[in-house]
């Protein structure tokens, strides 16, 4: 009886997890070759919704405001522009390392009334309101030009949620720990973090694996298998005037590739 107990909680804690972490659709990054030599043009995407690196992922939408760029193993920053919706330009890299193609969404009010989702509308800005979310998004990827070097993979480029990966994940095998620290505002904070590789799942929010980060922010994930690799945190805290809007609601995930 007490095991059945001890199961039926593990159960209700694992559903409340994840329905806390899949309400709102995610943003990734996604690059044609994530390894790739130089000269080579890199092509670049994003993926958007609850199915992790999915073939037809949903796109992201054009009305959702995006600032991308990249930083080289130099420090040096490139700012990238958009070819349609969700797509960008690619860009050939002439410089041998690591290179870390950053996205921010810029923050919206996300308003649920009995109409539906008001779009960039606060609680004041609308009638019927339900809940109102006030929404962020970051995502990062990994990318290894000839071979992996540099430490531009560790920095932090000031998002309020990130993923700062403490290892080059061009340099590690499947088999081993990949060990990441999530800061929000700066700071390290315990949290659930979430990780798959394309072809785990066609399913949605589904991961392959699932951790938690420690005091310091740190945790580490198995890379059990080579290939296309997502990670991906979320965190809430109350907004600072509850007649606005609710809570305000961030996301981070970070895309890289084990060979």
């Amino acid at each position: 009886m007490k095991r059945r107990i001890i199961s039926l909680l593990t159960v209700i804690l694992t559903i409340g997890v994840f329905a806390q972490y899949s309400l709102a659709h995610d943003m990734w990054i996604n690059v044609e070759d994530y390894t790739t030599e130089i000269g080579s043009p890199v092509w670049i995407s994003f993926g958007f919704g609850h199915y992790y690196l999915c073939p037809g992922t949903e796109p992201l939408l054009a009305r959702y405001k995006v600032k991308v760029y990249m930083i080289g193993p130099d420090g040096n920053k490139v700012s990238l522009s958009a070819i349609n919706g969700w797509g960008y330009s690619s860009i050939t890299l002439q410089k041998e390392g690591t290179y870390v193609i950053v996205a921010e969404r810029k923050p919206m009010f996300f308003t649920k009334t009995i109409e539906g989702y008001k779009i960039g509308k606060s609680k004041k800005e609308v009638k019927n309101v339900i809940y109102c979310k006030y929404s962020a998004k970051y995502a990062k990827a990994i990318v290894n030009v000839g071979k992996a070097g540099g430490k531009i993979f560790s920095k932090t480029f000031g998002n309020l949620l990130e993923i700062i990966p403490l290892l080059d994940p061009g340099k590690i095998k499947a088999g081993d720990y990949f060990p990441v620290k999530v800061l929000f505002k700066n700071r390290p904070i315990k949290t659930w973090v979430f990780a798959t590789y394309s072809g785990f799942s066609t399913d949605k929010n589904v991961f392959a694996y699932a951790t938690k980060t420690d005091s310091t922010g740190i945790c580490k994930i198995k890379i059990i298998r080579s290939g296309i690799w997502l990670i991906k945190v979320s965190h809430e805290i109350p907004y600072s005037n509850p007649e606005v809007c609710d809570k305000c609601s961030f996301s981070a995930t970070l895309t890289f590739e084990v060979k």
